[in-house]
């Protein structure tokens, strides 16, 4: 259920019986030339919906702003670590304020990984110790938890999730040799303006392997995945 729908009287109504809320995190940045740039976020927020209607959860507004530096100069709009991590931490008080008491951030941007990593450290003292925040990145609920960039992952997502905004006729593989280890990938991409000196076109890996049918067996994958994860923490 999106709280984004909902008014005031239904929302209070919803708290009686639900105590968690999931906030969808992506980005704004370039995804290739067959994707759009809210790629991120809309994956972020399709697996966010799924995942609280399995669980009994309420889903706030995606954040569709994130962490994208690493995409100069091609086109991004980014926070800071700093701004992100902030307007997490608000939002989180706000919702602990209001009687969430499971808080689950579902994140779709790599970039975002170090904004978002001490959010729960951050909040001590601002809201209750019986209250819980979680930070996910969706891929790492897939079995062999490789991700990269408007590549045939994103790609296979993206057929299922939004195929109107996807360009097949477009899509292309990264024009550079890549690294394989995600090590490498992790600490390539933290640089402004590395991703496309690494990757030649902006994009990570082969779009043109991606299909529906794979895009639907990973989404039941990370969906799968996170309802289990998430089960076991509220335990």
């Amino acid at each position: 259920m999106s709280v984004f729908d909902m008014s005031d009287s239904e929302l209070m109504i919803a708290l009686k019986t639900m105590k968690s809320a999931i906030i969808p995190v992506g980005s704004l940045e370039q995804h290739g030339p067959h994707l759009p740039v809210s790629t991120d976020t809309l994956i972020a927020e399709y697996v966010s919906k799924s995942v609280a209607q399995k669980i009994g959860a309420l889903v706030l507004p995606s954040v569709t702003y994130g962490v994208s530096f690493e995409h100069d100069p091609m086109f991004h709009v980014s926070l800071r670590n700093s701004t992100l991590s902030a307007l997490l931490c608000d939002a989180c008080a706000a919702l602990a304020r209001h009687g969430f008491r499971n808080i689950v951030v579902i994140n779709g941007h790599h970039g975002n990984i170090g904004a978002l990593q001490y959010i729960a450290q951050n909040l001590a003292g601002r809201i209750s110790d019986n209250i819980s925040i979680h930070i996910l990145h969706y891929w790492h609920q897939l079995k062999n938890d490789e991700l990269g960039h408007a590549g045939e992952v994103e790609t296979s997502l993206m057929l299922v999730v939004a195929p109107k905004l996807v360009k097949m006729e477009k899509a292309k593989p990264n024009t550079k040799n890549m690294p394989k280890s995600k090590i490498a990938y992790a600490s390539l991409t933290n640089s402004p303006g590395s991703f496309v000196k690494i990757t030649g076109n902006g994009v990570w890996g082969n779009p043109k392997k991606a299909s529906v049918e794979t895009g639907q067996r990973l989404l039941n994958e990370i969906t799968s995945g996170l309802v289990k994860t998430i089960t076991e923490l509220a335990n």
